[in-house]
């Protein structure tokens, strides 16, 4: 419903950093999705309160020149948050997001334009759909924007193509059988997520069944529906009984197939399981940590600390090329996992320490356990105060930050500035259309 009198036209000035046109109005923010820079814009208010105020695009009266047709049709998804951006604009635009929090922290610094993907569509090697039942139909797909309401979708642009074959598959079986999926509300029904992973390299696949309770209705029918898919290499059933945010659950079992993947990145073997952290865009991960692993110019001599090491991906790309690396991560699994990619890929000089980076790393320094190149990929939150302090004390010739929020790294750069000299600053689109940015930066001692 239009109300002709709640209707403005609006100039945009910027993005928010949910990638929403940001106007203003009567001096109130008027948030905008679907809008970009500098476009005039007629938009129907609503949600008015003293300071801001939600805008409904109606119209676009003066479209900005990169501006394109989105490469989706489900425009309710809240997947993609810059679809109707062209791809050239959103690398500018993420190398703009680094400049400007460098910027904001007063640091100096010359950033490299973002280094992107030649085609943007079917990158995600994992996809994580929402499960409902709605008239007794099943409805899989993902969130509308900030909501908890499902899109119903057929075809992700952005996922792996085998993806859309194994939702076809499951939506007729939903549909057959009269499975139920979850109900958020009543905490009730079966299926509340299905999550598929790929190995790119490997073209093996992982389907993994998240359910309320640990029955599996029709499971014979399903499998044999799956069978048809060679690709499939593992089907997990994992059991989620809270009534939680959080998508899996503890206890898992395989109901068919193997509880494992396998993915090769950079001549390396990486097992991946349905617990296991590992990078969506594997291409774009072959950019980041080859650019760390750049950064890092080892020579053979060095003993490297990755600080936050995950399941050790960066770790290993270090290993073929130092003396030892020292892996540190809180996620005991993940540190299982690195330990397992490590022996696969016959590298005996990785070693693995299980805890809290501010606690392991002060401990190690503490033993004499000094890295010649640090290498740091922290959460978004960046690092601990103690991890750096102690970086400061340890003086490395060289330290390598992989960063997926510019503000945290601009925050802890200003604190490594006091040693260190930064001379690269290389930003990597691991999320095309979205706002999120990744960067790898080069610290030299002063």
């Amino acid at each position: 419903m239009h109300h002709p009198d709640s209707e403005v036209i609006l100039t945009i000035e910027t993005l928010t950093e949910k990638g929403d046109g940001l106007a203003l109005w009567q001096g109130k923010k008027v948030f905008i999705p679907g809008a970009l820079p500098n476009e005039q814009v007629k938009v129907r208010l609503y949600g008015v309160k003293p300071a801001y105020a939600q805008g409904e695009l109606i119209d676009i009266i003066q479209p900005s020149s990169d501006r394109t047709i989105s490469h989706c049709d489900y425009t309710e998804c809240g997947g993609c948050q810059l679809p109707h951006l062209q791809y050239a604009a959103q690398l500018q635009l993420k190398q703009h997001l680094v400049k400007a929090a460098l910027e904001k922290h007063q640091i100096q610094a010359n950033v490299n334009a973002c280094a992107g993907m030649s085609t943007p569509l079917q990158f995600r090697n994992k996809a994580v759909y929402a499960v409902r039942t709605i008239n007794q139909k099943a409805v899989i797909g993902f969130y509308k924007k900030n909501s908890h309401d499902i899109v119903d979708i057929d075809i992700c642009p952005v996922q792996h193509t085998d993806t859309t074959d194994i939702i076809r598959i499951i939506r007729h079986w939903m549909n057959t059988y009269q499975i139920p999926g979850y109900d958020e509300q009543q905490h009730s029904g079966w299926l509340r997520y299905v999550m598929i992973r790929h190995g790119f390299s490997t073209d093996e696949c992982m389907v993994v069944f998240v359910t309320l309770d640990d029955s599996f209705p029709y499971q014979a029918e399903l499998i044999a529906e799956l069978n048809a898919l060679p690709q499939i290499k593992s089907v997990v059933q994992n059991i989620n009984p809270d009534r939680v945010n959080r998508i899996l659950g503890e206890e898992q079992r395989v109901i068919d197939g193997s509880d494992v993947i396998q993915d090769d990145l950079h001549q390396l073997r990486f097992g991946i399981s349905a617990h296991s952290f590992y990078q969506v865009n594997p291409a774009q991960t072959d950019v980041l940590y080859s650019t760390a692993l750049e950064y890092a110019a080892l020579t053979g001599q060095e003993t490297v600390f990755d600080i936050y090491c995950g399941i050790g991906t960066i770790s290993l790309y270090l290993a073929k090329k130092a003396k030892h690396v020292i892996g540190i991560e809180v996620v005991p699994q993940a540190i299982e996992d690195a330990r397992q990619n490590a022996a696969v890929n016959q590298l005996e000089n990785a070693t693995f320490y299980v805890g809290k980076a501010e606690e392991v790393v002060p401990e190690l320094y503490g033993q004499g356990i000094t890295a010649d190149v640090a290498v740091i990929d922290p959460p978004r939150k960046g690092c601990d105060k103690r991890v750096l302090e102690t970086l400061l004390s340890m003086k490395p010739t060289r330290i390598v930050y992989v960063s997926c929020d510019p503000h945290s790294l601009a925050r802890d750069l200003r604190v490594l500035l006091s040693e260190y000299r930064l001379t690269e600053v290389q930003p990597v689109d691991m999320f095309p259309h979205s706002m999120h940015v990744e960067t790898v930066v080069k610290l030299e001692r002063l």
